[in-house]
């Protein structure tokens, strides 16, 4: 009898711990985080009454095995490994709404960049270099390489995969190019303006081979495990509510009140250890200066993946032989929110 009562005990705190614990969530340096972090910032999650916790994670792949192993509820995410998540994790995944679609090209959201002295013209140098030791910098199984294949067959040229290397650091990826370790490297925004924009001594001239018009883009995602959803779909509602509201606050927002908030925001997001203590005053003007350059785009208002969208990119995944089993929309792209 008492052994029963200790296991009902235990189911029940269990239980308890569940419920009570914040939303856990982790963010990539995507564009698609911004929102959230800055409704965290600004204490909207707060206002709508669900306890938000964001956990840093040092890459994608610990964002994806943490999410797998349900250390963390929901999580910011390409496409890609959104698609590919739901196929190894069937019925746990819910891909509930687009974190920011890049629906505008002025200014591109990406851009392939390579050094002045490369003597990398066009695509098709490139493909004809790639037969040789050249390698391009880009993410592999990701929203990015996508895009990138997409852009070699929009020109009739076979994608040279076997050229690609790179991290899911987009940081180290662009030191890669900066220090001519790679041709050159696929970047979305806010990389591509950084890149550009921060000088320094003995910087090489950069050049961008492509920003990539034409060619589809999907949108960052907003990922929930299903027994999460399930179980807390008030405070997932909630969640939803203030995303809206720090969109609405963004787009609203002067480029200065943005700014204010800019230089904390980039350097813990998109470049962790640029820290302001730990650069040397030339090196924080130097940073500070290419921050204020980056565009703060119109963000789109949160909404179902569109089923085309998902499709091209379940289509290019099954054909590289990134997925793990079949998928269907109506399976894993789900509706909350307002």
């Amino acid at each position: 009898m008492l052994k029963r009562i200790v296991a009902i005990v235990s189911l029940l705190l269990v239980a308890l711990s569940g419920v009570a614990g914040p939303l856990r969530v982790s963010l990539p340096p995507l564009m698609g985080a911004v929102p959230v972090a800055l409704g965290a910032a600004w204490g909207m999650f707060a206002e709508e009454g669900v306890e938000v916790q964001l956990l840093p994670l040092a890459s994608q792949r610990d964002r994806l095995m943490a999410f797998q192993a349900g250390q963390i509820d929901a999580m910011v995410t390409d496409l890609t490994s959104a698609i590919m998540l739901a196929a190894q994790m069937p019925g746990e995944v819910a891909i509930l709404s687009t974190a920011y679609y890049p629906t505008s090209n002025h200014p591109p959201h990406l851009a392939l960049i390579t050094q002045d002295y490369s003597n990398i013209d066009d695509l098709a140098d490139l493909v004809m270099e790639a037969k040789g030791a050249v390698r391009i910098a880009v993410p592999r199984q990701s929203d990015l390489e996508f895009a990138l294949d997409k852009l070699f067959a929009s020109q009739g040229l076979e994608p040279p995969e076997d050229a690609y290397i790179g991290q899911d650091d987009l940081l180290v990826n662009a030191s890669w190019v900066l220090f001519g370790m790679v041709k050159c490297g696929v970047f979305p925004q806010p990389y591509v303006d950084y890149l550009l924009n921060y000088e320094y001594e003995g910087k090489p001239q950069l050049t961008v081979l492509s920003d990539f018009s034409g060619i589809p883009i999907p949108p960052s995602v907003i990922v929930f495990r299903r027994p999460v959803l399930a179980s807390r779909v008030s405070e997932v509602d909630a969640f939803f509510r203030a995303v809206h509201k720090a969109v609405a606050r963004i787009n609203g927002a002067n480029y200065e009140e943005l700014l204010e908030i800019g230089w904390h925001m980039a350097t813990e997001l998109f470049f962790p250890g640029l820290s302001p203590e730990d650069l040397t005053p030339e090196g924080r003007k130097q940073v500070e200066a290419a921050i204020e350059k980056i565009h703060v785009p119109k963000f789109p208002e949160p909404g179902p993946v569109p089923r085309e969208v998902f499709e091209l990119v379940r289509t290019w995944a099954e054909g590289k032989g990134y997925l793990a089993g079949s998928l269907d929309y109506n399976q894993v792209v789900a509706t909350v929110g307002p």
